[in-house]
């Protein structure tokens, strides 16, 4: 005998039912983000984040900025509190449970960088001593070692000054002929941490060897004027001619010259980023604008970042990508992050090297520019029309 197909409608109706309150019940338990309060914020200040379902299970989700983790200080179901960590960024907010991150508002990093004068009267001279009882004389291009001390070529002096941590300044001199070789004003400089050797260019057309134990060698010696210098992870130096806008490639010992990349228009200092990824400050001609350019293997060419404002000369890069540019002739030191916004992190436009805290502080033509493994900056000063400056600056970032 078959069942009336009527006696059959309450129970699908309660499958039906089950089934609607079964996906009712996994929505209710999706996390939302709604609010993030304040939306800018600095290093250890605290946010709010008002949400849904921020304790699944009774375990906090984990919020993150920009892949850094923040510490959560207060939590229940629908709030968190939270701090924002060191150098964070600019980004959205997200927060993760397992296998799944919910995307939140955009929030904005404020940087907070303090400037200091590490080294430097500000007397155009040649003195060694600590801090401000040393002198320099257009000093340009700086790098780092191991152990955050200073090498800088002192322009004007023909020197090669050493700054330790603690803000001791000594010298290395130059001859004017080095085994019958001639070598100019220093210019730009990097160091091979490993050999402890430096390579010095001279914005003529030379490259300078200096060995651990001081001994010089002039390796390399061109038609056109060298600028910037690096050495690559894979033991080649890079080289760039601000005439003819190439970059080069050869051995240390300067043997094997070959031309790397070319149609770069005024190629300023090389530098590499963590993962060896080169990178040149230069000119961006289809768009007018100064520009940092990433140099591939290849030799090709891509414009990253466009700042039509930058006043030249040197750039640099965090282990975040985060870039820097020493801005000459606005007297300002400017950060991209990632995500290309430009920001001014420090000086407020005079020429004049005042020490303190972002835009209340001020530099007198930065130009070299240097970050150690902590983060830091190092600038070093000269204006060109009044001879004034000659500092190194120190710009803690956080």
């Amino acid at each position: 005998m078959k069942k009336p197909k009527h006696c059959l409608l309450p129970f699908m109706a309660m499958l039906i039912s089950c089934a609607i309150l079964s996906c009712s019940k996994k929505e209710d338990m999706q996390i939302a983000l709604s609010s993030v309060s304040p939306l800018s914020a600095g290093a250890g200040d605290t946010l709010t984040i008002m949400g849904k379902n921020l304790m699944p299970g009774g375990t906090n989700a984990v919020i993150k900025l920009n892949d850094q983790s923040m510490i959560i200080i207060k939590s229940s179901t629908n709030q968190l509190q939270v701090i924002v960590p060191k150098r964070a960024g600019s980004g959205k907010i997200t927060a993760t449970v397992g296998d799944k991150t919910y995307i939140g508002p955009d929030f904005t990093y404020k940087y907070k960088a303090t400037v200091t004068t590490l080294a430097g009267s500000g007397a155009a001279d040649n003195q060694d001593g600590i801090g401000s009882s040393a002198s320099f004389k257009c000093p340009w291009g700086i790098t780092v070692d191991n152990n955050n001390d200073l090498y800088i070529a002192d322009c004007y002096n023909r020197l090669i000054r050493k700054v330790t941590a603690s803000g001791q300044v000594t010298s290395i001199s130059i001859p004017v002929t080095i085994n019958g070789a001639n070598f100019f004003s220093p210019n730009d400089i990097t160091l091979d941490k490993s050999k402890h050797e430096l390579y010095v260019t001279d914005f003529n057309a030379h490259l300078l060897k200096i060995a651990a134990d001081n001994s010089m060698s002039v390796i390399y010696t061109g038609p056109q004027t060298t600028t910037g210098i690096a050495l690559g992870a894979d033991g080649y130096l890079y080289m760039s001619n601000n005439i003819v806008g190439e970059i080069y490639r050869l051995n240390t010992d300067g043997s094997n010259v070959k031309t790397y990349a070319t149609g770069i228009i005024t190629p300023r200092n090389i530098i590499f980023d963590k993962s060896n990824n080169m990178y040149v400050a230069g000119f961006d001609g289809p768009t007018s604008s100064a520009a940092i350019f990433q140099v591939l293997p290849s030799g090709t060419k891509i414009p990253m970042y466009d700042d039509r404002a930058f006043g030249g000369w040197e750039i640099a890069v965090d282990q975040a990508g985060n870039f820097y540019e020493a801005d000459h002739f606005n007297n300002v030191i400017k950060m991209i992050e990632k995500s290309g916004k430009i920001n001014t992190i420090a000086g407020n436009g005079n020429a004049a090297d005042m020490d303190g805290v972002g835009l209340l502080a001020s530099f007198n033509g930065p130009q070299g520019l240097a970050i150690d493994a902590d983060g830091n900056l190092y600038v070093s000063t000269y204006n060109y029309t009044t001879g004034a400056g000659n500092k190194i600056r120190k710009i803690v970032i956080e």
